[in-house]
């Protein structure tokens, strides 16, 4: 099964301000998408894979080291979660931490993911930006990004990556919102407690508690400067052991997207080694 975030593409957005948007909401939304299918995705001796990229990774993993009994397998492209602290910018610290008024956020991220041309005033000190991060996630209009012409389905190949975002600015009153939510709650950071969790979990004596491979598949793009390759190759190793097997493409942020055969092939292989 494959389905829109709370706030993102066809789903809708429950009130940021009562329920933001964090692990909680998150879990609760996969475990209403499974409820939803007439198959059974769990019980006794049915576990699923899950699989996440981007935000959505980051919420796989946690959800995974909550739940192992649920989960099977466990595949994050290019995930959130171990971003580290050096390349969040302090002005997207006082962007995102409640020091101004929720509407002129909304305003500016709004205008910054309409296709205002991006500052570049960080760029000496290495350092990106929350907004910048998500903006390889979710490219402005007019794409400002290498990879956001790139159609998002051989059955539409006229929508691009940046054509989406575009509609959901105009057409879907959550998206913003639930931008800001996602960037001040959810599993972006700091999220090696979760991960910690997963690896000590290969080694215990019950099969329900473990993957099916022992180990969780991790693929990166090799160009992406979002999620830095290197950087975190070397923090999931150090994190997760030998619970791990890193993969690393050629490709951006939006490898799902420009390179899906190659993503599939590589997930398959996993799956059947």
């Amino acid at each position: 099964m494959l389905f829109d975030l709370f706030g993102r593409g066809f789903s809708s957005t429950p009130d940021p301000t009562s329920q933001p948007q964090d692990i909680q909401l998150f879990t609760t939304q996969i475990l209403l998408v499974l409820s939803s299918s007439p198959i059974s995705w769990t019980g006794e001796n049915n576990r699923f894979g899950l699989i996440g990229y981007s935000l959505g990774g980051g919420i796989a993993a946690s959800f995974t080291s909550y739940f192992p009994n649920l989960v099977e397998s466990l595949i994050l492209i290019a995930p959130a979660g171990l971003m580290r602290p050096n390349h969040i910018h302090w002005t997207s610290r006082f962007l995102y931490g409640g020091f101004l008024p929720g509407k002129i956020v909304e305003y500016l991220i709004w205008r910054r993911l309409g296709g205002r041309t991006p500052s570049r005033s960080n760029e000496d000190d290495n350092e990106i930006t929350p907004t910048q991060a998500a903006e390889e996630e979710t490219p402005p209009h007019p794409a400002l990004t290498r990879d956001s012409s790139a159609a998002i389905s051989t059955r539409r190949p006229s929508v691009s990556i940046a054509d989406v975002v575009s509609w959901q600015l105009t057409h879907h009153a959550g998206f913003i919102p639930s931008f800001i939510s996602s960037i001040q709650h959810a599993p972006v950071s700091n999220q090696h407690s979760s991960w910690k969790t997963i690896a000590t979990n290969q080694s215990s004596p019950s099969p329900q508690q473990r993957l099916l491979e022992k180990k969780m598949l991790l693929v990166l793009g090799k160009d992406d400067n979002v999620i830095i390759a290197d950087e975190i190759s070397e923090d999931a190793k150090a994190v997760l052991g030998d619970a791990v097997d890193i993969c690393i493409l050629d490709g951006g942020h939006e490898l799902p997207v420009t390179d899906a055969d190659i993503v599939a092939q590589t997930i398959v292989s996993f799956w059947n080694q």
